[in-house]
């Protein structure tokens, strides 16, 4: 085996190693191409390329540590809606002059004060005045439902529109104690999504309050009355 520490041949005209009849260039390290011309054949050994002996191979490393992945979080929704959108459907404009119906009913009574005053005190138009009762009670209780299918109505659209995470409809339900709860929640949300939107919530508490005045000036009325016919003593 050759030293694979000796030498290689210097650089030089050789014979051809694949026995042809002329002569080859070694490099110094290895074949090239290059022939040169013929020459007659000698008997000097060929001289073969040295060999080497194969470098050595990198040492194994073991594999690095697998780690767990990151926990994923949820990307959160934007929110804010798209440019454009409109704060206002049909239905919040409806719920917001609906205390307008008790701003009426109120002004009606005070208008008719002495009537009603009259129909009290007279035991003939007890019925009637049983029957006035009724008949207001029920519009009451209808302006509740209709507010709160108004409010799913309100809020479905919202939705629809692409405003994210609209104030829930379940909060019209305040209507029973005559309080805009869903209006005045909702204008303020739909505010921070879109950017305008408050106007509904400045008229449904204008006409709450004035409903809520109207009815003191009722009661204070009423007792007033009551004391000046003799009905209280």
């Amino acid at each position: 085996m050759t030293d694979v520490n000796s030498s290689p041949p210097p650089a030089g005209w050789y014979p051809d190693p694949a026995g042809s009849n002329r002569t080859r260039w070694w490099n110094g390290f290895g074949w090239s191409d290059t022939y040169g011309e013929p020459v007659a054949p000698v008997a000097t050994p060929t001289v073969a390329p040295p060999t080497y002996a194969a470098a050595p191979s990198a040492p194994a490393y073991t594999a690095a540590p697998a780690y767990t992945a990151a926990p994923g979080y949820a990307l959160q929704q934007p929110l804010e809606a798209p440019a454009g959108t409109s704060p206002y459907t049909p239905w919040i404009w409806i719920l917001a002059f609906l205390p307008l119906i008790g701003l009426i009913d109120g002004i009606t009574s005070l208008v008719n004060f002495d009537d009603l005053l009259a129909d009290a005190t007279d035991p003939q138009a007890s019925t009637e005045s049983l029957v006035g009762s009724l008949i207001s009670g029920g519009i009451a209780w209808l302006t509740v439902g209709v507010s709160v299918l108004l409010g799913i109505l309100d809020w479905r659209a919202l939705k629809k529109a692409g405003v994210p995470r609209p104030f829930h409809w379940a909060w019209i339900f305040f209507t029973v104690i005559s309080a805009p709860v869903y209006v005045v929640g909702r204008s303020i949300i739909v505010r921070r999504r879109v950017g305008s939107g408050l106007a509904p919530m400045i008229i449904s508490l204008v006409l709450t309050v004035a409903s809520f005045a109207l009815g003191v000036v009722a009661f204070v009325a009423a007792i007033s009355a009551a004391f000046d016919s003799g009905l209280v003593p």
